[in-house]
C-alpha cells in the first residue's frame, strides 16, 4: 500500500526523466542549457575538456555548418566540424596571441558529448585570456562554466559566462 502510494506520487516526476521525443511532445528534452569545461595549464600546454548536451551541440553544429540533421559521433570528420565551430566560439589568448584549439579526443557520456582540446604556446603559461561563447548563438539562456587549474602553482578558479552578458576572462597563476 505504501509502495503503491510512493510510486503514484513519484510517477509524474519520473515522466520528466523520459526524453520528450519518446513521449510524443514537441518540447526540449532538457530545460537546462549548460556547458562545463575543465582547463589545465601545464608547462607550455593548455588542455581543455568541454562537455555539452548532445542535442544542443548537434543543433549548434547543424546551423553553423548548414548541415541539416548533423549527428555527433566519434569520427575524424565530425571532430573537424566541431573544431571549426569550437574555434569560432571559444577564443584563448596567451601573451596577446590567439591560439586555435586542436581536438585530440571525443566521446559520449550519457546525454552529454565531450571533447578534449589542446593549445600550445612557445613558453610556459602562467596567464590565459579566454572567452567561452559556446552555444550562445543558439540559446539566450545558455550558461558556460569553465574551471581553470595551473598545475605547478595549484592555483584554480571557476568562471561563469551567460549568453545575455558574455565576457572575456583572465586567469593568472601569478
Amino acid at each position: 500500500m505504501i509502495r503503491r502510494r510512493v510510486i503514484a506520487q513519484l510517477f509524474p516526476a519520473l515522466l520528466l526523466l523520459i526524453p520528450a521525443v519518446h513521449r510524443g511532445e514537441l518540447r526540449e528534452a532538457h530545460p537546462l542549457h549548460l556547458s562545463h569545461a575543465n582547463m589545465v595549464l601545464e608547462g607550455n600546454h593548455v588542455i581543455l575538456n568541454v562537455r555539452l548536451f548532445q542535442d544542443d551541440l548537434e543543433l549548434a553544429m547543424s546551423r553553423f555548418h548548414a548541415i541539416e540533421g548533423l549527428r555527433v559521433r566519434p569520427d575524424p570528420i565530425v571532430d573537424s566540424l566541431f573544431a571549426s565551430y569550437f574555434n569560432a566560439r571559444f577564443t584563448l589568448s596567451i601573451a596577446d596571441t590567439t591560439h586555435e584549439g586542436r581536438i585530440v579526443a571525443s566521446g559520449q557520456a550519457e546525454d552529454m558529448w565531450w571533447y578534449a582540446v589542446t593549445f600550445e604556446a612557445p613558453a610556459p603559461i602562467a596567464t590565459v585570456t579566454f572567452r567561452n561563447d559556446l552555444l550562445f548563438d543558439i540559446f539566450d539562456d545558455q550558461r558556460n562554466i569553465t574551471r581553470v587549474l595551473h598545475t605547478s602553482t595549484e592555483k584554480q578558479r571557476t568562471f561563469y559566462a551567460v549568453a545575455t552578458d558574455p565576457e572575456t576572462h583572465v586567469f593568472s597563476a601569478n
